[in-house]
């Protein structure tokens, strides 16, 4: 009964030691771990390369030619996700602009009590949505 019970009790420590760990960092955190970070089109071109020779065994004329092909194609994805970045960028930005013109239009119909009130509703769905995302992320 006693080895049942340390063994039980080593059992849940390792598990529990392993729950213990550092969470994967998501989207809003500010370091990003090493192994996020974005690999050049060259070191990606490489790395799938290979992959595809170990699984495939290439042969070296064949490696040269995959490597190429590899390499075009992760320049050809790195061009499109810099416009994709770039697109996003301005769109928030035209948001941006856009409330901020509809709220001066907006102030300029409301009385002082009114556009206090708003700006306490603001305020509101704003806390609201931000703990709605801390409960959507939570680990």
């Amino acid at each position: 009964m006693k080895k049942i019970v340390i063994t039980a009790s080593l059992l849940i420590g390792l598990v529990g030691a392993g729950y213990s760990q550092d969470t994967p960092l998501r989207k809003g955190d500010k370091e990003v771990p090493a192994h996020r970070e974005m690999k050049s089109a060259e070191a990606r071109a490489k790395m799938s390369t290979d992959a595809l020779e170990k699984k495939l065994n290439l042969t070296p004329e064949q490696k040269e030619k995959v490597y190429a092909l590899q390499l075009e194609r992760a320049n050809k994805m790195g061009k499109i996700q810099e416009a994709d970045a770039e697109y996003r960028k301005n769109q928030i930005e035209k948001r941006k602009e856009l409330i901020a013109e509809a709220e001066k239009k907006m102030n300029k119909i409301l009385t002082e009590d009114q556009q206090k009130t708003l700006e306490e509703m603001k305020a509101k769905g704003k806390e609201r949505m931000q703990n709605n995302r801390r409960l959507m992320h939570r680990p």
